[in-house]
C-alpha cells in the first residue's frame, strides 16, 4: 500500500510561538508510523502575501504560493496545529487557506490541534478552523486535540514534561490515518467503478 501524505500544517507565524514546540513534536510522532508520509508546513517558511486576489486570477502566482497550494491539494490528510490567538485563529492561518480553491480539501481528514496559555486549550479557534475545514470541503475528525497552558507543556530543551499529552496526541493520530486510510481505500473503489 502507497503510504498516506499527511503533512502538518503550522498555523503560526509569530516570534516566540509555543505552538511550534507541539508541532515539531507532533512531526516526530507522525514520522514513525510506517503506512504515513508527512512533512511540517510552516506558514512562517511560506511568507505567504496577504491575499489580494484568488489563485486562478493571478497572472504570476509567487513560488511559495503555488508550493503551499500544491502540497495542500497533493495530501491525503492534515494534521493543522494552531495557536488561538484572541478568541480565534491566526490570521496567517486564515490568509493561507484562503489561497486554496474551493473544495481543496474534499474528502480529505482533517486532524486539528489547538494550543493556548490559559486552560481551555483554543476551543474557540478549534470550533471555528473545523468550520473552514468544511467549507472547504475537508472532513474534521471527531477525535480533536486542545492542549492548555502550552509554555508548560515543554521544559527548555524540547522534553515532554505533561505524560498525558502523548496518549491523546496517539489517539489524534491514530484516529486521522484511519480515517485517512478509509479515504484512500474509498477513491480507490469509486475509480475502480468507473473504469
Amino acid at each position: 500500500m502507497t503510504k498516506a501524505y499527511i503533512p502538518i500544517l503550522l498555523g503560526s507565524s509569530r516570534t516566540g510561538r509555543q505552538s511550534v514546540k507541539v508541532a515539531e513534536f507532533i512531526f516526530g510522532e507522525l514520522s514513525q508510523r510506517d503506512r504515513v508520509q508527512t512533512e511540517l508546513i510552516d506558514l512562517r517558511e511560506y511568507k505567504l502575501p496577504i491575499l489580494e486576489e484568488r489563485l486562478n486570477e493571478m497572472s504570476t502566482p509567487g513560488p511559495t504560493v503555488l508550493q503551499f497550494c500544491s502540497k495542500l491539494s497533493q495530501a491525503d490528510g492534515v494534521l493543522i496545529v494552531t495557536p488561538e490567538y484572541k478568541g480565534g485563529y491566526p490570521g496567517v492561518l486564515k490568509n493561507a487557506l484562503d489561497y486554496l480553491e474551493p473544495q481543496a480539501l474534499r474528502y480529505k481528514p482533517i486532524g486539528i490541534c489547538t494550543v493556548s496559555s490559559g486552560g481551555f486549550g483554543g476551543l474557540n479557534c478549534l470550533t471555528q478552523l473545523q468550520l473552514v475545514c468544511l467549507a472547504l470541503g475537508g472532513l474534521p475528525i471527531p477525535d480533536k486535540l486542545p492542549v492548555s497552558n502550552v509554555q508548560d507543556l515543554f521544559d527548555e530543551r524540547g522534553n515532554l514534561c505533561n505524560p498525558a499529552f502523548k496518549p491523546k496526541l496517539k489517539s489524534l493520530i491514530e484516529e486521522l490515518v484511519w480515517y485517512t486510510e478509509a479515504m484512500i481505500n474509498q477513491k480507490q473503489v469509486s475509480r475502480a467503478l468507473v473504469k
